[in-house]
């Protein structure tokens, strides 16, 4: 070994410069809905295409799909944090922050998602007014053999997801991770935005949503994530929780 090797100084260099989270804002966000807007008298058609292009997947493509759009789910953040954890000590405090930007945003897209109320795209063989249909808390639609009319948040009513359209968590899961990533590692950030739209797509092509539901699920992920990001929310619980 060298003699002037000094692990101290070495082993965990000082990290580079941290980027700023994009900027959305509510501004945004309306461009966002209104670009989900335009999208929904043509979600039906899209759906239809991607069932059809679905039927001529190969085992393994659909394999990789199915993968693919796990990007920001739970084992991929268990995976990432694991990653820093181990390489980048210096930022293990900024795992606060990446569990603080996927708890809120997962309970955002959960009360959005009962809020709104929109039946998946597996229903439009037999309901083609399913793609426009959106129940707000108030709406009921009929599940299950013999069909019983059921609210979006009836949770207990064995719905399943079935009624949880939009906004899809998938993609906005994958856009709060995806800025964190570029957050924390700016060099990231092609890859980061590169992967929320191969989820966007997954998701779609699977049959899971409809358009409309990834631009929306996309928009809130950036939003919640950057509101998160620019706070240090976790970072800042950390500290308090660490002095005691």
């Amino acid at each position: 070994m060298d003699a002037d090797y000094t692990p101290e100084e070495t082993d965990h260099p000082d990290p580079a410069p941290e980027g700023s989270p994009p900027r959305i804002g509510w501004k945004g966000m309306l461009v966002v809905l209104g670009v989900a807007g335009l999208l929904i008298p043509m979600d039906a058609m899209i759906a239809h295409g991607a069932r059809w292009a679905r039927s001529g997947l190969g085992g393994d493509i659909r394999r990789e799909l199915e993968m693919l759009q796990q990007y920001g789910a739970i084992g991929s953040l268990v995976i990432i944090a694991a990653v820093v954890w181990l390489a980048d000590p210096k930022r293990r405090a900024r795992l606060a922050d990446l569990a603080a930007v996927a708890a809120i945003n997962g309970l955002t897209l959960l009360f959005l998602k009962m809020a709104i109320g929109r039946p998946r795209p597996r229903f439009l063989p037999d309901d083609p007014g399913a793609a426009t249909t959106f129940l707000t808390p108030f709406g009921t639609y009929p599940l299950g053999d013999p069909p019983v009319e059921r609210h979006a948040w009836e949770v207990w009513g064995g719905i399943s997801s079935h009624l949880w359209s939009m906004p899809s968590n998938h993609t906005a899961a994958a856009a709060a991770l995806s800025v964190w990533l570029m957050t924390v590692y700016p060099r990231l950030r092609p890859l980061a935005w590169t992967m929320v739209g191969v989820v966007a797509f997954c998701r779609v092509i699977l049959g899971a949503h409809y358009a409309s539901d990834v631009v929306v699920g996309a928009g809130i992920g950036v939003l919640v994530a950057s509101w998160v990001m620019r706070r240090g929310i976790g970072a800042g619980v950390l500290e308090r929780f660490s002095k005691g």
